[in-house]
């Protein structure tokens, strides 16, 4: 199943692209984060994601205004 029918993939595979987005064009803190991301497994990824459900939302918003551009 792909990711246009499945929403929980489509959710991990948008919160991947805010962490890309983080580390390539945020702060020093929003690209720690993303690092720290990257490097988490599943359980700790949360664990990020619950602490900063704002950032994320944030960088989530521009991932996908920067995929329209493209």
């Amino acid at each position: 199943m792909d990711s246009k029918h499945n929403p929980i993939q489509a959710l991990v595979e948008a919160n991947h692209r805010a962490a890309q987005t983080m580390e390539s064009l945020g702060g020093g803190f929003a690209t720690a984060l993303a690092l720290a991301y990257f490097r988490a497994d599943s359980n700790n990824q949360a664990r990020i994601l619950g602490a900063f459900p704002e950032l994320f939302e944030k960088y989530r918003r521009i991932a996908e205004e920067l995929r329209e551009l493209a």
